[in-house]
């Protein structure tokens, strides 16, 4: 989220700000050589990153929504999607997708004064669609390694508990899920000045409850999704280690010298997409979502991790644009369906072109040619009909 409330703070104040809020507002004044020393590198490190926020902050929503559309093309456009797990990482594009537009109306208010965030109505509908996004983009990912799970420990079950066509169903039902959850968002937040400023918050009187809800969320989105990843990729990576330890002892599967990498089963590309996502998407969102869990559940108050806050809330933003990129740069088979997909559809498009613009220069003659035979045809019945 832009700015995650807790009770009557936000994590904007520790270390990220809304609207036009200024960092002095969270600063406190000391005397000592070292507090004065610490606040020169927070302004510092705010002067840097605010400089990001305003131009880095559109390159990441054009880049990583190009990139996004490109991995949801790919996975259901191409091979790829006669496999299940595939499913749930074409559902992660849509909402890193959706997250990053809905996310982008903060920074357009703060450092471009465009004001959309702040409107009635705009401001509880993307408040809305962000809290959705946020939630289905870590459980999609949370769905996927339990499917994989599955797979792994009980490998005779996955023909039929693994299938496209169930992914679809969970992806749906999350859909639905999400959506009835995070309705009570609209009631709850709307345009309201805080220090003479217009932000898109929580209404003064609900602000309490609201931090109660905020509890149950962090909780779910925070902690259990987050857990069950750990939990089932470290128990997904002890099986296959025994795996290939007993296949190395007893040589089940002996290496074959004329496999090449298009040979082998698409299932095993996804299962090489797979964990370098996890790994990109714990190591960018576990710091922000342990900083969350500790404010939320535990109560700590510490304005000093505001600054470590800042840097991790950057590469929280990144992971929801950067997974095209490492679908891509992990995986030879995604290249190559990619750039497949891309070469097909430009051919297709050419072909159209051509197409018309053929039909469009032989019009006029075709026109003529019909014209003649037309006449053709008078002038021969008229010559009939006078014999």
């Amino acid at each position: 989220m832009a700015s995650v409330y807790v009770g009557g703070t936000t994590l904007a104040d520790y270390g990220y700000f809304s609207g036009n809020e200024t960092f002095k507002q969270y600063v406190f004044s000391n005397k000592t050589e070292t507090r004065t020393q610490s606040l020169e590198t927070m302004d510092l490190m705010f002067e840097i990153l605010t400089r990001y926020h305003l131009y880095g902050y559109p390159v990441v929503l054009t880049v990583g929504s190009i990139g996004n559309v490109l991995s949801y093309f790919t996975f259901t456009r191409t091979r790829f999607k006669k496999v299940s797990s595939v499913q749930y990482l074409a559902a992660v594009g849509v909402s890193d997708t959706g997250f990053l537009w809905t996310f982008i109306f903060n920074p357009l208010y703060r450092y471009h004064n465009i004001s959309l965030i702040v409107q009635a109505g705009i401001c509880q509908f993307m408040t809305f669609l962000n809290y959705v996004f946020t939630f289905l983009s870590i459980w999609y990912l949370a769905a996927m390694v339990i499917e994989k799970f599955i797979g792994v420990y009980w490998p005779l079950k996955k023909g039929s508990m693994c299938t496209p066509f169930r992914a679809k169903l969970v992806i749906w039902f999350m859909a639905v899920v999400a959506v009835a959850c995070y309705s009570y968002i609209g009631y709850f937040f709307g345009p309201e000045k805080v220090q003479g400023i217009l932000q898109c918050i929580p209404w003064k009187e609900l602000r309490a409850h609201f931090g109660n809800l905020s509890k149950i969320d962090t909780f779910v989105v925070a902690v259990i999704p987050y857990g069950i990843i750990l939990l089932l990729t470290c128990l997904i990576v002890i099986r296959g280690c025994e795996y290939y330890r007993i296949s190395a002892a007893v040589e089940l599967w002996p290496r074959q010298t004329g496999n090449t990498d298009a040979e082998m089963p698409t299932s095993v590309h996804v299962t090489r997409i797979l964990f370098p996502v996890i790994i990109v998407t714990m190591t960018s969102n576990l710091p922000v979502m342990i900083l969350r869990t500790l404010i939320t559940l535990i109560g700590l108050q510490n304005r000093e991790l505001g600054k470590w806050n800042q840097i991790f809330y950057e590469l929280y933003i990144l992971n929801f644009a950067v997974k095209g990129f490492v679908y891509m740069f992990f995986s030879s088979s995604f290249r190559r369906r990619s750039t497949e997909m891309l070469k097909g559809g430009w051919d297709r498009v050419k072909h159209l072109c051509d197409g018309e613009s053929s039909v469009c220069d032989s019009t006029p003659q075709r026109i003529h040619l019909e014209a003649l035979t037309h006449d053709g045809l008078q002038e021969v019945g008229l010559m009939q009909s006078d014999t």
